[in-house]
Parts: C-alpha cells; sequence; structure tokens
C-alpha cells in the first residue's frame, strides 16, 4: 500500500521513503537566506511554514505506521 500525506496548498505527495523524506522536510526547516530582502524574507516564511506542516504531517505518519506495526505484531503473538 502506497502511503500519501497532503500538503498545505491540497496536493497529494506519494512518500516511497519515510525516514529519508521525515530528514529531508527536517533540513528544509531551517533553509533561509543570508540577509534576505524583504520579498526573501517573505518567501521564506511562507517555506517554513510549508516544510514545517511536511515535517509534521510525515512525523504523524510515522507514528501511525508503528502503531499500526505494534497491534500487528501484538495479534500474531497472541
Amino acid at each position: 500500500m502506497k502511503d500519501y500525506i497532503k500538503d498545505m496548498e491540497g496536493s497529494l505527495l506519494e512518500v516511497t521513503d519515510l525516514r529519508a523524506a521525515i530528514a529531508q522536510a527536517a533540513e528544509f526547516l531551517d533553509l533561509r537566506y543570508k540577509d534576505p530582502s524583504p520579498a526573501q524574507a517573505a518567501q521564506d516564511l511562507k517555506r517554513q511554514k510549508y516544510w514545517k506542516d511536511v515535517y509534521i504531517k510525515l512525523c504523524r505518519l510515522r507514528e501511525l505506521k508503528e502503531s499500526t506495526d505494534l497491534k500487528t505484531k501484538n495479534y500474531e503473538t497472541d
């Protein structure tokens, strides 16, 4: 089964490697211009909000998958 998240713009993003996606989103959280112009500062804010949203959703997906895996493993051992 394929995993997807929906970004804040409403686009579906397919997650092919959850661990790598979380790492990539975490890197983008701190990506900023050095000495930004006002337009660049505004773009930075928008981009930071976007990547924070993606990062949170990816972490929620990981938590959901882990809890589902635990339930499956517990069911198999019972």
